[in-house]
C-alpha cells in the first residue's frame, strides 16, 4: 500500500506484493527515471534488490543465516525440554505451567515488542491526526491516549468476537482442539515469516480492501480527539498486520469471548509504551535494531504457537503431546499424591484437572484390585 501510494500518479501503473517480495512497475522514463523510483521505494524503507551476481550471493548468504538461527532457536527450545524433563524427573524440579496468567504476560511481552512493528504499520496514521491537529495548534499529549486507549478497546473487541468464533466448536472437543492446533500453526507460519524465510509469507492474509478503508476513514475522520479515536477504533480492522492476524487467532483458540477479550486486551496495551513515544524511539533505534527486537517478538508467537498446538493436542489425548512425548522419552514420574490412599477400606487417587493438564498425571495402583478415582474438573482449558 506505501509503495503503491508513493507512484501512484507518477507511474502507469504499479502492483506491489508483500507476499512475493515483488513489484510490478510500468513507467515512462521521460517522466521519472529508474533511479528515482528505487530512491523513492528505499525512502520507505525498503531495499530494492538488482539481479546481479553479488546480490544473488548476497540472498544465499542471508538465506543460510536466517536458516541457521532458525535451527538455533529449535535446538534451544529441544535443550531447554530435555533439561527441565530430567530435572522434573530426578530432582522433583517444576516451573509453574503457563496457565491464563502467564499466558497473558506473554502476550503483554509480545505487545511491547511488536510495537516496534507498529511504528512502520500505523505510525502513519499517528504521524497524519498529529500534523493535523498540530496546524490547528493542538499538541496535547492527551490525543495520543486517546488513540491508544482507542485501539486496546478495538483490539479487545475484536478478540472477544474471535474467541466467540472459536467458542461455537465448543460442543465438540475435536472441533474445538483443531481450532486451537491451525491457530498455533498460523502463529509458528507467522514467526518463521519474521525470521526471513519468504515461503511463510505466503500464509498471511491481506485484504487490500480493509486497509484501504482503514487509511480512508482515518484521513476523512475531523475534530482534535475525534480524529486519533477514529484512528485507534479502526485498528482492530487492519487485518494486514501480521501479529494482529497471529494475536486473533489466539484468541479464536481460547474459545471464549471473555478469554479472547482478555488476550487481546493484554497484546494491546503492550503495544502502547512505543505507539506513544515513537517518535524518541525512531530516532534512536537503528532500523537493524527494530529488526532484532523484531525477531525476539516472534520466537515468543513460536512458544505461544507451540503452546497453543499442545492445547489442542492435549485436548485430544494424543500422544504427540509435549507431555506424552516427555513420558515416552523419560518414563512417567511419580508425582506427589500418585499413590492410591485407603478410604474406609477403599483405595483412592485424586487428580485435578486445569488449563495447564492432568495433575497427577499417572498412579500406582496395585494389580487386580478395583479402586476408586475421582477426577476434580478446576478448568478445562484456559
Amino acid at each position: 500500500m506505501l509503495i503503491e501510494n508513493e507512484l501512484k500518479g507518477k507511474v502507469n501503473s504499479i502492483k506491489a506484493s508483500f507476499k512475493e517480495g515483488k513489484a510490478e512497475i510500468d513507467f515512462d522514463p521521460k517522466k521519472i527515471s529508474e533511479e528515482e523510483i528505487k530512491e523513492k521505494i528505499e525512502k520507505l524503507g525498503y531495499c530494492v534488490a538488482s539481479n546481479n551476481i553479488e546480490n544473488k550471493k548476497n540472498n544465499k548468504k542471508s538465506a543460510l543465516e536466517r536458516f541457521g538461527f532458525f535451527i538455533f532457536i529449535g535446538a534451544l527450545l529441544i535443550v531447554a525440554f530435555v533439561l527441565y524433563s530430567f530435572l522434573s524427573k530426578n530432582y522433583n524440579f517444576d516451573i509453574p505451567s503457563i496457565g491464563e496468567n502467564g499466558s497473558l504476560l506473554l502476550l503483554f511481552m509480545v505487545g511491547i515488542l511488536t510495537g516496534f512493528h507498529c511504528i512502520a504499520m500505523c505510525g502513519g496514521f499517528v504521524v497524519s491526526y498529529t500534523a493535523k491537529n498540530a496546524m490547528n495548534e493542538h499538541k496535547s499529549y492527551k490525543q495520543h491516549f486517546a488513540y491508544g486507549g482507542a485501539k486496546v478497546i478495538s483490539y479487545t473487541i475484536f478478540g472477544g468476537i474471535f474467541g466467540l468464533i472459536g467458542g461455537i466448536f465448543v460442543f465438540s472437543i475435536g472441533l474445538r482442539a483443531g481450532v486451537a492446533i491451525f491457530a498455533g500453526i498460523f502463529m509458528i507460519f507467522y514467526a518463521l515469516s519474521i525470521f526471513g524465510i519468504k515461503f511463510f509469507r505466503k500464509f498471511q492474509i491481506n485484504p487490500k480492501f480493509l486497509t484501504a478503508f482503514t487509511m480512508k476513514a482515518s484521513a476523512e475522520a475531523k475534530g482534535t480527539y475525534k480524529r486519533p479515536i477514529i484512528t485507534g477504533l479502526l485498528n482492530g480492522l487492519f487485518i494486514a498486520c501480521g501479529p494482529l492476524q497471529a494475536m486473533y487467532l489466539y484468541a479464536a483458540g481460547t474459545g471464549s469471548f471473555t478469554n479472547g477479550a482478555t488476550a487481546l486486551a493484554a497484546f494491546g496495551l503492550g503495544t502502547l509504551p512505543v505507539m506513544i513515544g515513537f517518535g524518541t524511539f525512531a530516532s534512536v533505534i537503528s532500523h537493524k535494531t527494530t529488526r532484532r527486537i523484531l525477531k525476539i517478538s516472534a520466537v515468543i508467537v513460536l512458544i505461544l504457537g507451540l503452546i497453543m498446538i499442545n492445547r489442542g493436542l492435549s485436548m485430544t489425548g494424543s500422544q504427540y503431546s509435549f507431555s506424552a512425548i516427555g513420558a515416552k522419552i523419560f518414563g512417567g514420574p511419580i508425582e506427589e499424591g500418585a499413590e492410591a490412599v485407603l478410604t474406609n477400606g477403599v483405595p483412592e487417587v485424586n487428580m485435578d484437572v486445569t488449563g495447564a493438564g492432568y495433575s497427577p498425571n499417572s498412579f500406582v495402583v496395585k494389580k487386580g484390585v478395583p479402586i476408586k478415582w475421582n477426577v476434580n474438573v478446576k478448568e478445562l482449558t484456559t
